[in-house]
């Protein structure tokens, strides 16, 4: 297979339209945000997980008790996110 050239030069972005560069500037946006969110949920199931799983898991299951630690583990990682990105909402909205 043959490699791709993947290095954009100044140059490069110098030839795209001011369309084409939005476009390039929202695209990279998105990216960094998706990226952003699976460096998020990978922590929150490692933090989860360390948390709450204690046995082996030979059956492929978790126990009750961890599979309800899990979940709650992860409505209390997802509530604290939401109460901080409107606290910080908040702080950009007073700016």
């Amino acid at each position: 297979m043959d490699d791709i050239d993947l290095n954009i030069t100044q140059q490069d972005l110098t030839r795209l339209t001011p369309g084409e560069q939005q476009q390039l500037q929202n695209f990279v946006q998105i990216q960094i945000k998706r990226a952003e969110i699976q460096k998020n949920i990978h922590e929150m199931t490692e933090m989860c997980f360390k948390k709450c799983v204690t046995s082996s898991i030979s059956t492929g299951k978790l126990a009750p008790k961890e599979e309800t630690c899990m979940s709650n583990c992860v409505e209390r990682f997802l509530d604290t996110n939401t109460v901080i990105l409107k606290h910080l909402d908040a702080l950009r909205a007073g700016q």
